[in-house]
């Protein structure tokens, strides 16, 4: 069973979540709702899974471009354009790319939406316990509800249970392994990002 991509709910503020634009590492192929983080030359990664303190930045509301060269677009083309030495083929439908990567901040104020990992489910108790967060088979990441050692491996705080995936609205009845539920990234574990 896999996860859902990991994407922003609500703020506590009532604002927007925060979103920024920022150069892309080179050879990044995460999945939209990856965690990231800001290597130290200022361009966006996947999150590595074991920096905790200060080691996530936000979650990708795009995939990754695969780029060849830090922050250096990559557009597909085909074939050479006659009369033109320097023009290049772009094929229709062709995705734009300017060697940024789009993610929502993990600001405090911002409430994200995700599961427990596909052989857990989420009960009353685990609200207000924080947890660490595992990539699942299929490149999503999921909370994982065995990763409970504060400090250590830790990097959010589930806020409440998906009501959704709780029998409410528009479902009728409550799935039989309920896994959705609402976090926030830890203070020590969110990357600050101007």
């Amino acid at each position: 069973m896999a996860s859902i991509e990991i994407h922003s709910v609500q703020t506590l503020s009532g604002n927007q979540a925060r979103v920024r634009r920022i150069i892309e590492e080179a050879t990044q192929t995460f999945l939209q709702g990856t965690p990231v983080m800001i290597a130290a030359d200022g361009g966006v990664q996947a999150w590595d899974g074991v920096t905790i303190a200060l080691g996530i930045a936000g979650f990708s509301l795009s995939a990754a471009s695969n780029l060849t060269t830090l922050g250096v677009a990559k557009t597909l083309t085909f074939g050479t354009v006659p009369n033109e030495s320097s023009a290049v083929n772009i094929p229709r439908g062709a995705p734009l790319n300017d060697g940024r990567v789009d993610f929502e901040t993990s600001a405090i104020d911002t409430v994200f939406k995700g599961q427990v990992g596909p052989a857990q489910t989420v009960a009353a108790s685990d609200v207000g316990k924080q947890y660490g967060m595992t990539k699942d088979t299929d490149g999503h990441w999921y909370v994982d509800k065995t990763k409970t050692t504060v400090g250590t491996n830790t990097v959010v705080t589930v806020v409440k249970l998906d009501p959704v995936d709780q029998g409410g609205f528009p479902l009728a009845v409550a799935p039989a392994s309920p896994r959705g539920l609402y976090f926030q990234i830890t203070a020590a574990a969110a990357q600050p990002v101007n």
